[in-house]
């Protein structure tokens, strides 16, 4: 699969954790063969779809991949998944 061609993932969130906390996302990123960034990007894009804050279901990718879901590609996914 190539790169998304909808719109870049260029704005980095950053937050500090303490060593705790940053074994255990690690583990749970493991546990569901995402890399860490893949797994907090599907944390906030659940807790946002929670809240209603995206209009239409999004599904955050569930296994490593190079392409990642993006506004272009809602409709697609919203109609894949149902």
């Amino acid at each position: 699969m190539g790169r998304s061609k909808g719109t870049p993932k260029s704005v980095l969130i950053a937050t500090r954790v303490t060593p705790r906390i940053n074994e255990m996302v690690k583990q749970m990123a493991n546990r569901e063969g995402l890399y860490v960034s893949e797994w907090v990007r599907k944390i906030i894009i659940t807790e946002l779809s929670k809240n209603n804050m995206l209009g239409k279901p999004l599904y955050a990718p569930l296994s490593k991949a190079d392409d990642y879901l993006d506004d272009s590609d809602l409709n697609e996914v919203y109609h894949r998944e149902r």
